[in-house]
């Protein structure tokens, strides 16, 4: 992470302890080359991820799930 900050993926919280999506940091070793990866682990980490999205998208307001979604389209 410190000796690649332009590449790594960005944390989910930054803060004295910053925390990240285990899909995308598993992703973004996949794509240094250097490491190899189950598929089931990398399944797992997928599903983790679409959990968390989907509890937080939960937490927007119906104005805020408006807004993005006009930005999304």
């Amino acid at each position: 992470m410190l000796a690649h900050p332009g590449s790594f993926p960005a944390p989910v919280h930054e803060g004295s302890a910053s925390i990240w999506h285990l899909a995308d940091v598993l992703t973004w070793l996949q794509t240094k080359g250097s490491y190899t990866l189950a598929e089931d682990i990398m399944e797992v980490a997928q599903v983790a991820l679409q959990v968390n999205v989907a509890k937080e998208g939960r937490r927007l307001s119906r104005s805020a799930l408006g807004e993005l979604e006009a930005l999304v389209d």
